[in-house]
């Protein structure tokens, strides 16, 4: 963990349009229409340019959404056209894409691998064909597999594959084959996530209204159990809390958000950090793009993080990853030790057995895991 710097070496690209919206899901998503996209992309270059004097070389590009594989392969490549345009990129860089099955194809893993993208991440959430209907995924395991074996032909090593827990009407024993399946296929990297219910989506209303049968929070907890135990036994490493890895394929660019440091946030609704202000850009693609027509940074709200703030940020995001928080790091970026500030509140969750000690880290016990939320809730 360093000093946070002014500029950034890692950036963010939000493609926002997606073919439907999952009933789970509450990011800012639209729907796919191609002209549309063809306008959000001319003001996504304009507000490349905006930002080039607080880049540095890039370390880690990611393009998330939404559905960034959507786009056509000339819409993809003209992206990376104009990302290679306006930043430099280390020659080591981690550049992801995100992408659901079915929306990929021998052309647009052509474009992607020319371009430099080293590392996929696909949103399976579960390999049964009848859950994903349930949670308003439009692909099937058949169509998943495909695009996956495509891109492992293309030569694409280094992928992610998204699986989702304690869904409605889950039992252990069909977690138990997602989990195995998806082992079975041996990518790079597994992030394995609970539901949560989200708020202004389809299963929040479900809920709310009684209609949706989820498993029990004992049942969770060992499903959770169960993904630590087998994808350890499988060598992968449990590096972050839902996340699993094989050596050096941790997600670089996700560590930059654990480790709390600048980065670059484009597209509506994307979220950056810089120089510690923390940033949301504009949701909506039509004020989003009219702001940039004036070239202006899209910029809906900015919160400049000082003091307690930042250092309780720092602490509930570092603590996500297993190994937790360095006190050498901490006492480097903010000249003091961690217990100046936090001395009653870590005393208080060690004794509970939710944090541990080692002699360099402070981290989340195992039982701790399954309770983050109530340390991270106490921090904010």
């Amino acid at each position: 963990m360093n000093s946070p710097v002014k500029t950034a070496s890692s950036l963010y690209i939000h493609i926002p349009f997606c073919a439907t919206k999952c009933y789970y899901c509450a990011f800012n998503t639209y729907s796919f229409h191609k002209e549309q996209a063809k306008v959000y992309l001319q003001a996504l270059r304009t507000e490349m340019e905006l930002y080039l004097l607080d880049t540095a070389p890039l370390r880690t590009v990611f393009i998330g959404g939404g559905t960034p594989s959507i786009l056509s392969a000339k819409a993809l490549a003209q992206l990376f056209a104009d990302l290679h345009t306006h930043f430099e990129l280390r020659t080591d860089a981690e550049i992801t894409v995100e992408c659901n099955p079915g929306t990929v194809d021998e052309e647009k893993l052509k474009v992607m691998h020319n371009a430099g993208v080293n590392r996929l991440s696909f949103g399976l959430q579960a390999m049964s064909d009848d859950t994903l209907k349930q949670l308003g995924r439009i692909h099937t395991v058949t169509e998943f597999l495909h695009s996956y074996h495509l891109s492992r032909e293309f030569g694409f090593e280094n992928i992610n594959i998204d699986v989702i827990f304690a869904l409605p009407k889950q039992t252990m024993a069909a977690w138990q084959y997602t989990l195995h399946e998806v082992i079975s296929l041996a990518p790079a990297h597994i992030s394995a996530y609970n539901l949560v219910i989200e708020e202004a989506t389809p299963f929040y209303e479900w809920s709310t209204a009684g209609e949706l049968h989820l498993p029990s929070e004992d049942t969770e907890a060992d499903m959770f159990q169960y993904t630590i135990e087998t994808l350890t036994a499988h060598g992968y490493t449990h590096y972050e809390i839902c996340n699993f890895a094989r050596p050096a394929r941790f997600a670089r660019h996700n560590l930059v958000y654990w480790d709390n440091q600048a980065c670059i946030g484009l597209g509506a609704g994307a979220c950056g950090y810089v120089d510690g202000v923390r940033y949301t850009n504009i949701r909506g693609i039509a004020p989003y793009i009219n702001a940039l027509a004036q070239r202006n940074k899209p910029i809906a709200d900015t919160e400049r993080l000082t003091g307690r703030a930042e250092k309780a940020e720092t602490l509930m995001l570092a603590l996500r990853k297993r190994e937790g928080i360095s006190f050498e790091d901490y006492r480097h970026r903010f000249g003091e030790a961690l217990d100046v500030e936090f001395a009653a509140i870590l005393k208080k969750w060690i004794d509970l057995q939710l944090l541990e000690r080692t002699t360099t880290h402070l981290r989340l016990t195992h039982r701790g895991l399954c309770l983050a939320n109530e340390v991270f809730v106490e921090l904010m």
